[in-house]
């Protein structure tokens, strides 16, 4: 894997856009820039990291599930004050900086400066770049370059957004549902219930634990009456359930957004009266460092919800790698808190370059988070299928995991046939597990919508490991956190998936087969199953 690498944030709000069509302004000298460093773990410690999640998550170790806290995480990767004002003092040679903030792990710190001062610390010029389409700023190297100077290398490495020019495009992972889908099943929370076999109990506020969706964009707004229309049509035990902000502002006024009301209404069908909040991420920066800070506001909170789901990505590649390990290192971080994180893996199968001679890969594709693929229900045989959209396939931005490494053999030695394009075989493969992602029936302004995508897959899955960690609670029990592990060491509690298949354009894509596939992973949740393994 990747040596990790450190980061900063510039300030900003995020809005869907194309990458290309920006202009540069010069911003003036004095313009005030907040910075958010990240700073390389301390000596040691990202190894001393790397064996202590993976000793806290695999069921066989003798500390499985004895999670850390904000200062145990702090001792292992956390700078020292003589480290810190090192950077600090950098930092004032030109003129003197404003310290706002360390974060709680010590590997973060936030400072206030000038646009003259950036340039000089970093030798690089800023420019304001402005979305054509959106009209929004932000400031960035101009080349998309800068220069950490050798005094400060050990303590600081990257600079997150100093060198981005690109403007988010937040398409969610949601498609509206086609006549196409006329020979899958509806699935609504019920199907979850029947399928899954997961409960429908509680009341308000009985049951412990917590879950949070993650949006992105000032557009990501759920609508609550929406929410309230769903419970009313489907589920009518939850009407009065509401859905809290714990980041971020929610226009519930707006026009609502199809996947902002999807995630909210069914991680609540999945687990309900579990208390569920929402996390709406509105930065300025590349979608690689508004997920990067995410995680590392996550990590700055002393009690975050357990469970995270996500419903947005792209493609894998286009952005400086760098990034991408520190986003990991943040979730090898909220693991180690006990925060289970949930990603819909993609929607275009396993993706295709313009030739169809190699598969693309998705973002992000942490071996420290677990990507969830997606199914349907067949109408006449009633079983569930791998769905042709469901993103897998092999990522080249992460080395395969130990902990999936015998299930992934196992599928090449299967005897099912291999697409004939490239995949980079030793990379993380995914998805790791799935849920029902056609035709699922959403409360969109009032109206059922079928839509289908990975995000339906996410939020199904997420409300599943709330309800576990309800149940574990319960009893004393520490929550189920980083999850991987465990789930590849407990095949038994799936459905295993074994039709379907992902192509894409001219790229044939894999088979779903026996045991772990790239369509579905390692199958579908069996909730008593998964249950009985939880507590053993």
């Amino acid at each position: 894997m990747s040596a990790i690498r450190l980061a900063a944030l510039l300030f900003g709000a995020l809005f869907a856009s194309s990458a290309a069509e920006v202009d540069f302004k010069v911003p003036d000298p004095n313009f005030s820039v907040q910075l958010q460093i990240a700073l390389l773990p301390k000596s040691g410690g990202l190894e001393n990291l790397h064996n202590t999640i993976l000793a806290v998550s695999s069921p066989k170790s003798p500390t499985f599930r004895q999670y850390l806290k904000q200062d145990q995480i702090r001792n292992i990767v956390g700078r020292d004050e003589a480290d810190i004002q090192r950077v600090v003092q950098w930092l004032n040679t030109f003129e003197t900086v404003t310290l706002e903030s360390v974060h709680p792990h010590r590997d973060w710190i936030t400072v206030t400066t000038t646009v003259k001062n950036v340039e000089k610390l970093f030798s690089c010029t800023l420019g304001f770049i402005t979305d054509k389409k959106s009209g929004y700023k932000k400031i960035a190297s101009t080349n998309k370059k800068y220069t950490i100077p050798d005094s400060v290398k050990d303590v600081i490495e990257l600079v997150s957004g100093l060198s981005s020019s690109s403007f988010p495009k937040w398409k969610a992972q949601v498609v509206t549902a086609t006549s196409e889908l006329t020979a899958t099943a509806a699935v609504t929370p019920q199907t979850i219930y029947d399928t899954y076999k997961s409960p429908l109990t509680g009341s308000h506020a009985s049951r412990l634990g917590s879950q949070a969706v993650v949006e992105f964009g000032s557009l990501a707004n759920f609508n609550e009456a929406d929410t309230q229309t769903f419970f009313s049509t489907y589920l009518p035990s939850l009407l009065g359930e509401t859905c809290g902000m714990v980041y971020g502002t929610n226009n519930g006024d707006a026009k609502p957004s199809v996947e902002a009301n999807l995630d909210v209404q069914y991680i609540m069908a999945a687990g309900p009266f579990i208390n569920t909040t929402d996390y709406k991420i509105t930065g300025r920066g590349s979608i690689e460092d508004e997920f990067l800070s995410y995680t590392q506001l996550v990590n700055s909170q002393s009690s975050p919800p357990l469970v995270h789901s996500i419903s947005y990505g792209e493609y894998g590649g286009d952005y400086d790698n760098a990034t991408d390990q520190r986003f990991s290192y943040e979730l090898e971080k909220m693991g180690l808190s006990g925060v289970s994180v949930l990603l819909a893996s993609g929607d275009n199968g396993v993706g295709c370059d313009s030739t169809g001679s190699s598969q693309e890969y998705d973002y992000p594709s942490s071996p420290y988070i677990t990507m969830v693929g997606a199914t349907y229900i067949d109408s006449a045989t009633k079983l569930e299928v791998g769905a042709t959209l469901s993103s897998g396939g092999f990522s080249k931005d992460f080395m395969q995991a130990s902990w999936q490494a015998e299930a992934v053999a196992a599928y090449f030695n299967s005897g099912v046939p291999m697409p004939s394009e490239d995949f980079y075989q030793p990379g993380r493969a995914y998805p790791d597990v799935s849920a029902f992602g056609q035709n699922v029936q959403v409360i969109a302004s009032g109206k059922v919508s079928a839509v289908s995508g990975t995000s339906c897959s996410a939020p199904i899955f997420a409300g599943l490991v709330a309800s576990l960690n309800d149940e574990l609670l319960r009893a004393g029990r520490p929550p189920l956190g980083f999850l991987n592990p465990w789930l590849y060491a407990n095949p038994q509690m799936f459905t295993d998936v074994t039709a379907g298949s992902n192509p894409y354009q001219k790229c044939e894509g894999f088979q779903a087969a026996p045991g772990w596939d790239p369509v579905t992973g390692l199958g579908t949740p069996l909730y008593p199953q998964m249950r009985e393994a939880a507590f053993a």
